[in-house]
């Protein structure tokens, strides 16, 4: 930044941890995915968001990609509950299918 000028602000929030010491074992797959590339299928992942305690919501796993696809059945995986909902099995968890390209 410029010295004496105000640039910006970072906003940090913070959730305290549970005492959960389970864990989730998960294997999902999906069926009949539209097919996003221009030359070939489908290059999907997963990505699994945790809500928080304000209504947002942040990254708290993602899986392989599974090229070229539109039937992908991902590699079966172990997530920390409290990773995933803070040990809170009514909480929200939301899921993305995502088309990966080598361009972003």
């Amino acid at each position: 930044g410029i010295p004496g000028k105000k640039c910006g602000s970072i906003i940090f929030t913070a959730e305290e941890l549970s005492n959960c010491r389970d864990n989730a074992t998960m294997q999902l797959c999906a069926n009949k995915l539209d097919k996003k590339d221009f030359f070939g299928k489908s290059d999907p992942f997963l990505v699994f968001y945790r809500s928080n305690e304000d209504g947002t919501f942040t990254i708290c796993h993602k899986t392989e990609v599974i090229k070229n696809n539109l039937n992908p059945v991902w590699q079966p995986f172990t997530i920390p509950v409290r990773a995933l909902c803070n040990g809170d099995y009514d909480r929200t968890v939301k899921v993305d299918v995502y088309d990966w390209d080598r361009d972003g």
